[in-house]
């Protein structure tokens, strides 16, 4: 509880500190399509794979693709530490578009920590990248940046029906924290509000819908006139498919 209320703090207070006097907003209609697969091979050790198509208006234009990979690495105490890499093209969109798309190469750190509160699951998510980001200017690596950003997802789950395959209600909140000497403007980065129903298709399979609410503050300023924070208050439709296996005999 105490790590909730910090969050909802650093989402209200974190954008006002960092804001100019006044804003630039635009309105985003997305729609992002998602994979995420988990694989163990043994009792300790699996693989993380993971593939998002996100789309702008809708899915006329694109926004981003996203290829993730990872080491999950098991404790039976309830917590999964993943080492990986991640590749983003990001694409011009929306209003504030940038001149071309760019490249990134991310590397990640991640633990996962679950409980259980009578029918409520609850899960933590603790992430560290180290992103490697192209230049819009030019659409490749020269002149481009390097960044580090934390993120923090609390995310609860509960069945809504019973029996072998449940439908449940989920709802997240993620906020990104950007830090190190390369951060200009904004050390709050953006902030994910999530809520969905799921399906459980079978034992392996999972599937989620719902709708996502994304805060985003932009690196660069709009200075025609009075300097401006450059705010992006994107609406998405969020469709992921959620794939676990072991190729292991547990028994």
């Amino acid at each position: 509880m105490k790590t909730l209320i910090l969050v909802c703090t650093l989402f209200v207070w974190l954008p006002a500190a960092n804001a100019q006097t006044t804003r630039a907003n635009t309105i985003n209609l997305n729609t992002w399509l998602m994979y995420y697969g988990n694989h163990m091979v043994s009792e300790k050790i699996g693989w993380h794979s993971e593939i998002q198509w996100r789309r702008n208006d809708l899915l006329a234009k694109s926004q981003q693709l996203l290829l993730r990979t990872g080491v999950d690495v098991y404790s039976p105490k309830n917590y999964r530490v993943t080492f990986g890499y991640a590749f983003i093209q990001t694409y011009p969109y929306g209003e504030f578009a940038t001149a071309n798309a760019f490249p990134e190469h991310r590397i990640w750190e991640q633990l996962l920590t679950s409980q259980t509160l009578g029918k409520l699951k609850l899960s933590h998510r603790y992430r560290l990248e180290q992103r490697m980001l192209g230049n819009a200017a030019n659409g490749n690596f020269s002149n481009g940046r390097y960044e580090n950003r934390m993120r923090y997802m609390a995310k609860a789950t509960i069945n809504i029906t019973q029996g072998e395959k449940p439908v449940y209600l989920a709802v997240y909140d993620e906020i990104f924290l950007n830090f190190g000497r390369q951060v200009a403007y904004n050390i709050f980065d953006q902030n994910r509000l999530y809520g969905a129903i799921g399906f459980t298709l079978s034992q392996e399979l999972k599937l989620e819908a719902g709708y996502l609410y994304q805060l985003v503050q932009l690196r660069s300023l709009d200075v025609s006139g009075t300097a401006k924070n450059r705010i992006e208050n994107n609406h998405t439709l969020q469709v992921g498919l959620f794939h676990t296996m072991s190729f292991f005999d547990k028994d």
